[in-house]
């Protein structure tokens, strides 16, 4: 997500995928606060989706960051390390410390409203950050430890230490440090995406396998759900499964997306930094009007999620100062000229 967005054709498929994982995402967060709250019930249908959206909505964003990373960045010496480390500092760490910031004081000032209390600033900036923002933070420590790959070769030996590092926690270890243990249960997903590029694979005219998975996933997905299986492997796989069916269709289904979806792939990021910003008091103000009805909330709840944030971002665009808390690499290069 963090990466430029991509504008060649062929790159178009990276763009769709982190439209649906964002939609999922604010979804996955606004019906999850909603029951929370007793505003909706929960049932089966609900706990369902929420299950099966965790699987890969998050892994999806690192498959893409990946594939881009690979595809327009060279990090193979100490020269390119240093550079590519400090860029990301600035990409990531600007906008993870000014909204994990901003939100941090609405449950502060929230307190008696929101589902869950806030920690110390310093335990949800630097030891245990909060969601959606903790995919800024473990996407850092994952481009510090990454390098891109120079050959067919590299690319095997780095999927073969991603997948140690992924079995490493399946099998209980690294959880000591929060760091740690997310890089290790993530850098998989990230070096998948790299590797489609590095492979060169083609994804396109794979409709057919992409929707044979898609509908496996699903029957899988309710299968897990229905006997109350889980575990750490069974997230993997289904997750693993899940990704392959929404990249080989998106990629083949790409041309037909519509206006829609280019619109949305612009504010990808803004929505993804600034929904529950919005979401959030939206309840709070709502119940505190005595505000009930649960159409209401959903209406004005996820219309919000997603009209604020690009507006918001339509101002920060718009303001020098602004824009460098949302996008503090374009905002420098555009003052520099």
């Amino acid at each position: 997500m963090s990466e430029k967005t991509a504008v060649k054709t062929r790159e178009k498929w990276v763009d769709d995928v982190k439209v649906i994982a964002c939609i999922l995402v604010v979804l996955g967060h606004f019906f999850q606060s909603m029951t929370k709250a007793n505003i909706l019930p929960e049932n089966d249908l609900y706990e369902w989706f929420e299950t099966t959206i965790y699987y890969f909505h998050v892994p999806l964003f690192f498959i893409c960051s990946g594939y881009l990373y690979q595809k327009y960045s060279k990090v193979n010496n100490v020269g390119g390390w240093c550079k590519n480390v400090a860029k990301k500092a600035l990409a990531l760490g600007v906008p993870y410390l000014t909204f994990s910031t901003a939100t941090w004081l609405l449950k502060t000032v929230f307190a008696d409203s929101v589902n869950k209390q806030a920690d110390s600033l310093f335990s949800t900036l630097i030891v245990n950050p909060s969601a959606p923002y903790w995919y800024l933070y473990a996407l850092f420590f994952i481009f510090l430890v990454t390098p891109t790959f120079s050959s067919v070769k590299v690319a095997v030996v780095g999927l073969i230490v991603a997948l140690a590092a992924k079995v490493l926690i399946l099998t209980g270890g690294g959880y000591s440090v929060y760091a740690v243990s997310t890089v290790l249960s993530n850098e998989i997903w990230f070096v998948l995406g790299m590797s489609i590029c590095a492979f060169d694979v083609q994804l396109k005219g794979k409709r057919a396998q992409g929707a044979i998975c898609g509908l496996l996933f699903v029957i899988l997905s309710i299968v897990v759900y229905t006997a109350e299986i889980s575990g750490s492997v069974i997230s993997f796989a289904m997750g693993l499964l899940a990704c392959v069916a929404v990249i080989l269709m998106v990629a083949d289904f790409e041309e037909k997306f519509g206006k829609a979806m280019d619109f949305l792939a612009k504010y990808t990021m803004p929505i993804f930094l600034m929904h529950t910003l919005f979401a959030a008091p939206t309840r709070s103000v709502l119940l505190k009007m005595e505000i009930e009805n649960a159409s209401i909330h959903v209406v004005l709840g996820l219309g919000i999620s997603f009209v604020g944030p690009i507006i918001i971002a339509w101002i920060m665009k718009k303001t020098k100062w602004l824009e460098f808390f949302l996008y503090p690499d374009k905002a420098l290069k555009r003052n520099s000229k």
